[in-house]
Order: structure tokens, then sequence, then C-alpha cells
């Protein structure tokens, strides 16, 4: 007699998940609670490393793909952000070759990034020596005793092997106040194609979890955070706005 097959939990929310399809070899499954997209099994800790520690994109020590039109775009944004950040301490999470850091910095933050990317943290180090950056993983960086006014995380939560190392990290650098912008594709915007596999988003192992804006909050609550902003996007993009619950 057959055995049943095993239940593959939610990464975010624990409940049942169902198989979505498969892309480029890998399982792709959907969490019928709460809508989280996320492939199964997730790629181990070592494998992430070994694609994204060195030469990620192109990058080296001396190097970092379209560096002008990257910092102009920086540069704009920051600004969108400065009451959050001018004064303050602020970390770009995977911050890359630190374009992002050096905007805030511009806009008067005490600016600190951190990636698992050797080569794009050499470049930012030796590109923008006036702030501060960390080549190392989630669990060293929470480890650290820091606690950050404002947080950024943009196009990073996708490629993440679950949702929970990032949030135990932003937990623990943060308080009572702390703002966190995150921005990441959106599984339940109206732009996704009905054929969900077919959206240019699902594209393992470059990324490995979608989210839709109820799930995402979700998770941030779980964490303490409560949503301040949802920026509205004609793309299929999520762009919220959290900040630290009191107590």
């Amino acid at each position: 007699m057959a055995s049943e097959p095993a239940t593959v939990r939610c990464p975010l929310c624990g409940g049942d998940s169902a198989p979505a399809g498969t892309k480029r070899g890998y399982e792709v499954r959907a969490c019928g609670d709460c809508g989280f997209w996320f492939v199964h099994p997730f790629p181990s800790a070592q494998a992430l490393n070994e694609r994204y520690s060195d030469n990620y994109r192109g990058s080296t020590a001396t190097f970092y793909p379209k560096l002008r039109s990257r910092r102009r775009r920086a540069f704009v944004k920051s600004i969108r952000f400065w009451r959050h950040v001018a004064g303050r301490r602020v970390l770009d999470i995977g911050c890359g070759g630190g374009i992002m850091v050096d905007a805030f910095r511009r806009v008067g933050a005490d600016a600190h990034g951190m990636d698992i990317s050797a080569n794009s943290i050499a470049f930012a180090r030796n590109r923008f020596p006036r702030a501060t950056f960390y080549c190392e993983d989630f669990g060293a960086m929470a480890r650290r005793d820091l606690v950050f006014d404002f947080m950024f995380t943009a196009e990073v939560m996708e490629h993440l092997a679950g949702p929970h190392d990032c949030l135990r990290m932003i937990d623990a650098l943060s308080r009572p106040g702390t703002v966190i912008y995150v921005s990441t594709p959106d599984i339940g915007h109206p732009a996704v194609p009905e054929t969900t596999l077919d959206w240019s988003e699902i594209c393992p192992p470059e990324h490995l979890q979608w989210f839709n804006r109820a799930n995402m909050t979700r998770l941030f609550d779980g964490y303490g955070f409560d949503l301040l902003k949802a920026f509205a996007k004609r793309k299929a993009a999520l762009s919220l706005l959290f900040k630290k619950r009191q107590g």
C-alpha cells in the first residue's frame, strides 16, 4: 500500500502547502492559508554562499556594473527616505556594492551595509570608505551589539531560503520606533499572469520565495512591526514601510 506523501508546511505561517508546479527543475509550492509561494526544498546555506559570495553579477573589488546610473537612481531614492535617515544609524541589508549606503550617507545618515558577496563588499569598502560595511550572514550580523534606526532591503527577500533568518536579524538589530523599508516582487498583484508559473519573477534558483502584501505584513507583525505605509505600484512589486512597536 502506497504511503501518503509527507506534508510540507509553509515556512512563513506553518500552514499546509500544495505543489504549484515545476520551474527550471525546482518544485514550487503554494500555501493555501497565507498565499506564500516557495521552492521546495530550499537550497542549502552552502549553495547560496557559493552563488553569491564571489563575483556575483560580475562585481569585483574594483568594478561594479552600471555604477554611474545606479548611483544616480540611489541618490534620488535616498531623498524619498530623508526624514527617516538624516542623522540616524541606517543599515542596507543586501547592500551589494554599497551604492545605496553611500546615498544614505550623502543625505546625512550614519550609513552601514551588509552582504555575503565578498567582492561586492570589497568594492564598497574601496569606493565608499566613509561608510561601514560587513561581509557576513544574518546570524553573524544579529550577534553584533548594534541597533539601527532605519533598515532598508530592496530586491533581497525573494533570493533567500526562507523568510525567518532575515527577520530574526532585523528584530535583533531594532528597537521600538525602528523603521524598515522592504521591496520585493508581489505575487498577489493583478499584473501577475493568470498562470502564475509563467510570471518572469518565478525564476529559481535566482528567486526562491514570493510574498504578497498580506503575508508580508503577517510576517513582520510576528516580529513586532506594524505596517506604516504601502506604496502603490503598477508593476507586480511590494513596496512597504514598517515600524517596530513599543513594548
